[in-house]
């Protein structure tokens, strides 16, 4: 999937969180970036990141390019997430287009950076989802 053929998405995103149009980078690799620019990344895979710059803000990097096998193992996490809350039912079935993963792949990194979130992925699954559904994701 090439991440760029929903710029429009990202950049909605961004709106939502007043975050500058401008602070939206598409990139091939996003620890290849962070090493540029001396920040620790080690996920050689991470679809988006987001990066606090003094200068700039914050910036959202996003992979280009996103293969399967990234998307995959973004979704088996959340999977295995969620069965800790609830085991009958799946999230990762609300996610039935490349919008609506894009939209939570987005939504979960920046719930990471909420103080609050942080340390707790669960929390910051939940987040997503909530936020998702209020901006319309998952009307019928």
């Amino acid at each position: 999937m090439n991440s760029r053929d929903y710029s429009e998405l990202f950049r909605y995103l961004m709106d939502q969180y007043c975050l500058p149009q401008e602070n939206l980078l598409f990139v091939e690799d996003i620890s290849g970036w962070c090493v540029k620019h001396d920040i620790c990344e080690a996920d050689a895979q991470r679809p988006v990141k987001l990066v606090l710059d003094e200068a700039q803000g914050c910036r959202v990097l996003v992979k280009e390019h996103l293969t399967e096998d990234i998307l995959e193992g973004r979704l088996n996490a959340l999977r295995m997430r969620g069965q800790i809350q609830n085991n009958a039912t799946d999230r990762v079935d609300l996610l039935d287009s490349g919008q609506k993963k894009l939209a939570y792949l987005f939504l979960s990194e920046y719930a990471a950076s909420l103080t609050d979130l942080a340390d707790d992925e669960l929390a910051a699954d939940n987040w997503a989802f909530e936020e998702m559904k209020r901006l319309g994701f998952f009307r019928t």
